[in-house]
This record gives structure tokens, sequence and C-alpha cells, in this order.
């Protein structure tokens, strides 16, 4: 299926003139779409993908440009029922209290709040506003003691909700990553925030990606992929100062960067656009995807006749099968609610619940959530499987 391509960088707005293609990727669907059918599986559309690169920030992003609304209407990610996740944002949240005090009385606004498994842990006292589009985050801020915007963030929804410098922290995880224009999200983060108020940003590493060669991460919902200097390129000239950066191994590698508000700011004075290492080397680390000690022995068990399953079906995953179609699992297992009893499309894999791994073992299991492997093998002790990893293999 054919998708219009963007025509400006969604990061600093250069035109896409500016824009240097870095990989090719095959037609795959979407990474969030998962089937309630097999048919539907079986005749879900494909799309093309094309990484770029901005030579004016140094933002990479996807070609392609497919709608929120066909991305997100029906969201299959919950992160409260990751437990690596659920983590991650215990330990934020922690962060943030240390950093702010727990008994402030300080507006913090979160972009891209999902189920409020970051807001549901921050102090009581705090007013809390999450802004996301999502349904998953419409039926959780149903019930939540945090307030729901449930609308993309832009400078319009934080003028119609009467936001205006009235925010003190506002905060972004792995949410930058959906958007279409970035840059207006960073306007509307200048807008809501008082002057001296934080911006905490969490994105995907570049860097870990690529020195990883984790081409599985690379899809149309992950829009963008940022460098440290691209992001800080990017939001400093519309208000902002760089504060502190944090590299943490969250999703394979995340940086947890921290701005200030400043209305004087307003161009980026640091180092000059740097080439980014490795990006030649992801097209090759794509194109030789099938020759990976894990592809290979589950090919070799494939010949035998042997049972092979997965685990993780989130967008990973829908990437990984549908790049190396010729590896039929039996199944994929996943713990998630929104995702058990559908199918990945185009490979029509049926989505299981643990309990199924255990009443019919394969032979080998390749861990596509790989980031969160620690805790999938520590859940089955004794098992009379292989464990095989999709990326960080030996």
């Amino acid at each position: 299926m054919s998708s219009p391509t963007i025509q400006q960088c969604r990061g600093c707005h250069a035109p896409s003139s500016g824009l240097v293609p870095v990989l090719h990727m095959e037609p795959m669907p979407l990474a969030g779409m998962f089937c309630r059918s097999a048919e539907s599986a079986r005749t879900a559309p494909l799309f093309p993908l094309t990484w770029m690169r901005c030579s004016c920030c140094g933002a990479v992003q996807v070609a392609e440009d497919i709608s929120g609304a066909q991305l997100y209407e029906e969201y299959n990610y919950a992160s409260s029922t990751v437990p690596g996740l659920v983590r991650h944002f215990i330990g934020f949240s922690d962060i943030l209290a240390s950093f702010y005090g727990k008994e402030s009385a300080l507006t913090y606004l979160e972009i891209g709040c999902n189920d409020g498994v970051l807001l549901n842990q921050l102090p009581p006292g705090w007013r809390r506003i999450g802004v996301d589009p999502s349904d998953v985050s419409r039926r959780a801020g149903a019930a939540a003691s945090w307030r729901l915007v449930n609308r993309p963030f832009t400078p319009e929804v934080v003028r119609d909700n009467g936001l205006e410098a009235s925010v003190d922290v506002l905060s972004g995880s792995n949410c930058l990553a959906h958007i279409t224009d970035l840059r207006e999200v960073f306007a509307g983060a200048a807008l809501a925030l008082r002057p001296g108020g934080h911006f905490w940003v969490e994105v995907h590493d570049l860097a870990a990606t690529l020195s990883g060669g984790q081409w599985d991460t690379i899809y149309h919902e992950h829009k963008v992929e940022w460098s440290e200097s691209a992001l800080i390129r990017c939001v400093c000239r519309l208000g902002f100062t760089h504060e502190a950066t944090l590299r943490t191994p969250l999703h394979g590698g995340l940086l947890r960067v921290r701005f200030r508000r400043d209305p004087s700011a307003t161009e980026f004075s640091g180092q000059a656009l740097e080439s980014e290492s490795g990006l030649d080397d992801i097209q090759r680390a794509y194109d030789r995807r099938a020759e990976t000690p894990a592809a290979r022995r589950l090919e070799r068990l494939l010949q035998e006749g042997r049972p092979i399953a997965a685990y993780g079906a989130a967008g990973r995953a829908n990437v990984y099968l549908n790049q190396l179609r010729h590896l039929r699992f039996n199944y994929i297992v996943d713990e998630s609610p929104l995702r058990c009893g559908k199918f990945i499309p185009q490979t029509e894999t049926p989505i299981v619940t643990p309990a199924e791994m255990i009443q019919h073992p394969p032979v080998a299991c390749l861990i596509t959530a790989w980031n969160h492997r620690d805790d999938i093998v520590r859940k089955y002790p004794g098992h009379s499987w292989e464990w095989l990893t999709a990326f960080g293999e030996a």
C-alpha cells in the first residue's frame, strides 16, 4: 500500500531535500497492528519503509507518513502490563519526587501518558495532567486521580485547556517517536511551561540502536529516532537550555534528557552537526538478518520438523516475523490481554497466553522482546525448551 511521504524534517522543519536515505526495508504491516482473525491477518496491508537522516539537525526518521488515526485508533500497548516498564517508571517517579519534593504543590504534565503508569506513581499532592489521544489512555483516565486530555499534544491543546505558562514540569517518555510533527510538540512544551520549568524527555538512544544493529526497532510507529545532539539541537532552538543527559539500558538503550525553559534561548549554540557512527552499518545488519545464530538455529529446527515459538508480541516481533517470513512460528506468547487471541499480520502467527507454551512446549523459543529477556526467562524455571534471543547475541 502506498503512503504519503514527509515534505519536511519532523524535528526542525528543514525541507525534505535535506533528508538523506540511510536504510530501505521490505514492505511490512504496521508494527502496532494485531489482527482479530487469521483471515484479516492474511490480508493486512503492507507499507514500504525508508529511513532518512536530516542533514540540518541530524534527526533520523521514517519518510513514509502514516496518519496517527490509522496507527493509534486501536492501540494494543498498555505500559503497566510490562514489569520492566513498571519498574522503570517507579524509579523515574522516585527521581522526580526527590528532585522536586513530594510535598511541593507543582503542576506536572505528561505527554503520551498511556495507562498512567508514571502519573499513578507521582505524589498525589501534585496536580497531574496526562495528554494522550489513545483509547488505552481514555479507558485508564475514566477512573484516574489525574486529569486526562484525550488529544494529541499541540500548542492548540495547551491554549484550549488554559495551560499557558502554568506547568512546572513536563515530560514525555518514549512518545516522541510516535509523533509526526515534533517541532509542534516542542513549541507546545515551551508554551505550557513557566520560565525555569523543566522538560524531561526519554527517547530511544540512536547510538545504541546503531551499535547493536537493532533494525527491529525501526518501524512506521517509530517515526523519529534521536541522537543526543539532534534532540538538543531541535529542542533548544525553541526556548530551552540543556541541563543533563542520562543513558539507561531500557528498550535496548534510552536517553533521559532534561531541559530548562529559557525564553531568552532562541538558537542552539553547541557543536557542529556530526556524522552518526553506525548509520552506514544498519543496512548491512538488516540485509544479513537471516544469517544471525538465532535465525540459523530456528531454520535448522524447522527443517527437522520441530516446533518453534516466539515470546513478546510487541512491535519488534511484528517487524522480526515479517522480515524473516521463512521462519514459521507455531505461536507467539504474550502476557497482555490486549493482544492475546489475536494474530500477527501477514504471517498469521497466533498470539497465545503463557499457559499455551506450558501445555504445548516448543523445542526453542525466540525472545523477540529481547530487551526484557531476563524478566521473561525468570518466569520459567526448569523449562524444557531452548531460549534464543533475536538481538544481543554473543
